[in-house]
């Protein structure tokens, strides 16, 4: 498969080597053989657009077989996109709501691990290109949300994120200025943690490189581009510490307080 953090889909999309059907094989079923290509297609064709009750059985019984691992009670709603479905395993009872898409492509890192019991909601994107990203038990993700990363990205145990969060796990180098931005490497500072219990309100954005403290609250519309402590509640851009769940004293004497706005 072509290594996608050095050349990026677009490059490998519009390149003039591997064919259009070497590249759809790369970057939609993640693999050069046909027998794969043969079940994606079969299996994506006849029962992605299906709908209603009979569409989710159908999807439930047969959408198995493409992934790494499924645990038992999938819901998949229509129009959901899996893209290198042999690097996506998924827990028990997880529910993939009407136009999400997990890209799992790349060669490096664990793909995509859900947890049991977790939902993702309408037209959110989990997309990488090499690296892991992991959505542990209970979480709920919000509609039209994304999350990426170039490497090890984490959503805690029961986290919370509102509709149109932006976790990223990845950048560009921008040093040099004869050369355009596009074409310079792709960079990650290891992927953004959230942690266990967080609550992230409408349209926050986090960081990559990140690590947010368990049951930690963000505002709606905050940038989190510095790590926030266990138990804090921040709001802004950049979003700064205003109060402690916990009670004790927040960084820096900072005294406010706030509601996190924008529920899922």
């Amino acid at each position: 498969m072509s290594d996608l953090k050095v050349e990026g889909t677009q490059a490998v999309l519009t390149s003039s080597s591997g064919g259009a059907a070497g590249k759809y094989m790369d970057l939609v079923v993640g693999s050069r053989r046909r027998v794969d290509l043969l079940k994606y297609e079969l299996i994506t064709g006849c029962f992605g657009y299906w709908p209603g009750a009979l569409g989710l059985w159908l999807r439930r019984q047969f959408y198995r077989y493409l992934l790494r691992e499924c645990g038992s009670g999938l819901i998949v709603g229509v129009n959901v996109t899996l893209r290198s479905p042999g690097r996506i395993s998924l827990g028990r009872n997880v529910v993939l709501s009407d136009g999400c898409t997990l890209d799992a492509k790349g060669r490096e890192g664990d793909g995509i691990i859900i947890g049991d019991g977790v939902f993702i909601g309408q037209g959110t994107i989990v997309t990488m290109a090499d690296g892991t990203i992991e959505i542990a038990e209970q979480a709920n993700i919000g509609s039209y949300c994304r999350i990426g990363t170039l490497g090890h990205t984490r959503i805690g145990r029961k986290v919370l994120l509102a509709a149109y969060c932006y976790v990223l796990g990845g950048g560009h180098e921008s040093s040099r200025t004869d050369v355009a931005i596009i074409d310079q490497p792709n960079t990650t500072r290891g992927g953004a943690q959230v942690g266990d219990g967080c609550w992230l309100g409408a349209r926050v954005t986090v960081m990559d490189g990140v690590q947010i403290g368990k049951e930690t609250i963000v505002g709606a519309h905050a940038v989190v581009t510095r790590n926030l402590p266990d138990f804090a509640v921040a709001v802004g851009i950049p979003a700064r510490v205003v109060k402690m769940r916990d009670g004790t004293p927040p960084p820096g004497g900072a005294h406010a307080s706030v509601s996190s706005g924008g529920g899922a």
